[in-house]
């Protein structure tokens, strides 16, 4: 069973299947849910593969705001299908 870990909250979820990230919101903080405004960024720390392909509003938005990191992700815009690690950033 994949399990999706939190570095910062220090949590783990165990899911089948997948997960959307916005289902997380007791462990991330969420604002628009719409991949304009940011506050569910996370990093991800590893399991890169096992997410959702990044999005063009996460594109359009991490690059308003200058981060070209690869790593960053918006949660709201996220899903993952397999074992992944990831920080929130905010």
């Amino acid at each position: 069973m994949p399990t999706l870990k939190f570095v910062s909250a220090d949590e783990k979820v165990d899911f089948e299947d997948y997960v959307d990230l916005t289902d997380m919101d007791d462990i991330i903080t969420f604002g628009c849910r719409s991949g304009s405004c940011g506050i569910c960024a996370v990093r991800i720390v590893s399991g890169a593969e096992n997410l959702s392909p990044r999005t063009s509003r996460e594109d359009s938005l991490f690059e308003l705001l200058g981060e070209d990191s690869p790593a960053m992700r918006l949660a709201c815009q996220s899903r993952a299908y397999g074992d992944a690690v990831l920080d929130e950033v905010n």
